[in-house]
């Protein structure tokens, strides 16, 4: 079998301690079963702003396992036109290119973006190719939810482009996945489709980087270069982009609360990067409390994991997050650590049956600091919160699980063609 995959997010296997993620563990997956891989993705990089080779190009993973990155605009925040604009060119060549390449037997392209989903669809119809849209985000629902309310109307608006873009390609698609039964109504709801038997989630884990001693050293002294020094405090740690997504100015002030109510106990290492790290570097200066850090390899994180007690997952309360597991719960888990959160729906059903966690009010920065407070001097429900965390892994399904089913759905479809 021939698979496409189109997504342009994820990093990809040849760059320097990629970390494969989605698309990335459904790839090699594919390969191993002897399938040809094509990934196509966009020359920039969307994390670290760059371009990774300037123009259109191939790279060979393996004998049949191929990047193909096609050549950008790019853009220097997560949100503005010229990202549009991006997404739209990046959409437009690949429709020109593909039309000189031999056809697939399948195509699995993710949402977002529209401009590519639209583009794999429309190529799947006129070449008799099963298109598989796989939703990672509920957009453009999400930039219209983090709009205050009084802007909602002329969002919806100004994003109503996007929403027909949404209706064509969940309509056109040949099946509709995502991570959560929650995400594919979403997206059949928005093309007025009913649900198919293809139809299905498939949620991933997490699997930790296995490296030597050596190799562990070497990332300890470059987080000590860093400025990340481990101590006695217990320690609180959030891993991602630092957008508009999170309730960062939460953090921000329940850091300077627990200056106050924690002292020496307590502190919140945040990681990553994004259109707000600046700010929130800025922010915390003055805080003991709180570390922001650059984004760390995965080796570097896994480090940052071991010294930590709890995972922070600051999502805003919005419906992308209600309906989703996402990928860092998964992440936190899988490294022993219980999660703190103030979001609603599938996190907190799976928190409270679990017993995985805590939640503290969303947007209430002295919840947060009273509840990172009353756990640091609590080692009991912090022993009680880790066995949790090993039961519920134990009777989790694995990563590995969860990517064989998702190749083995691809490969039904396909021969069900």
């Amino acid at each position: 079998m021939n698979v496409w995959i189109i997504t342009p997010f994820e990093p990809i296997p040849t760059e320097n301690e990629a970390r494969p993620m989605r698309a990335g563990m459904l790839a090699a997956d594919l390969e191993e079963r002897g399938h040809d891989v094509v990934w196509w993705t966009p020359d920039f990089e969307h994390y670290a702003k760059r371009h990774r080779t300037g123009d259109d190009s191939r790279i060979k993973v393996s004998e049949n396992y191929e990047i193909r990155l096609l050549k950008s605009l790019g853009y220097s925040s997560h949100i503005g036109l010229r990202r549009l604009l991006n997404n739209h060119l990046i959409a437009r060549r690949w429709a020109r290119l593909v039309t000189g390449e031999p056809r697939p037997d399948m195509i699995l392209c993710a949402w977002p973006t529209p401009d590519l989903a639209v583009a794999a669809v429309r190529y799947g119809q006129k070449n008799a190719v099963p298109v598989v849209v796989d939703v990672r985000d509920l957009w453009p629902d999400l930039w219209l939810e983090i709009l205050p309310d009084a802007m909602k109307p002329l969002g919806r608006r100004l994003l109503s482009r996007y929403y027909r873009m949404a209706s064509v390609a969940m309509a056109g698609a040949t099946a509709i996945t995502g991570p959560t039964s929650e995400y594919i109504e979403w997206a059949l709801n928005l093309c007025k489709r009913t649900r198919g038997d293809a139809d299905r989630p498939f949620e991933f884990g997490f699997e930790p980087q296995q490296a030597d001693e050596k190799a562990i050293a070497a990332a300890r002294i470059r987080l000590k270069e860093m400025g990340y020094v481990e101590d006695d405090r217990m320690q609180v740690v959030f891993a991602g982009t630092f957008g508009r997504s999170f309730e960062f100015d939460t953090i921000l002030e329940a850091g300077r609360r627990l200056d106050e109510i924690a002292a020496g106990r307590a502190r919140i290492i945040l990681c990553g990067s994004g259109d707000r790290w600046q700010h929130v570097a800025d922010e915390s200066k003055a805080t003991d409390s709180l570390q922001v850090m650059p984004r760390l390899s995965l080796l570097e994180l896994q480090q940052i994991y071991a010294g930590s007690t709890l995972g922070l997952a600051p999502y805003r309360n919005i419906e992308n997050f209600q309906k989703n597991v996402p990928n860092k719960i998964n992440e936190y888990l899988r490294m022993g650590l219980p999660i703190l959160t103030g979001v609603d729906g599938r996190i907190a059903t799976l928190i409270e049956q679990n017993g995985v966690g805590h939640r503290y009010l969303e947007n209430d920065p002295d919840s947060l600091a009273k509840l990172i407070a009353s756990l640091s001097k609590d080692t009991n429900e912090i022993e009680v919160l880790k066995r949790n965390v090993e039961a519920h892994l134990q009777n989790a399904d694995s990563t590995p699980a969860g990517t064989r089913a998702f190749a083995d759905h691809l490969e039904g479809i396909a021969a069900s063609r």
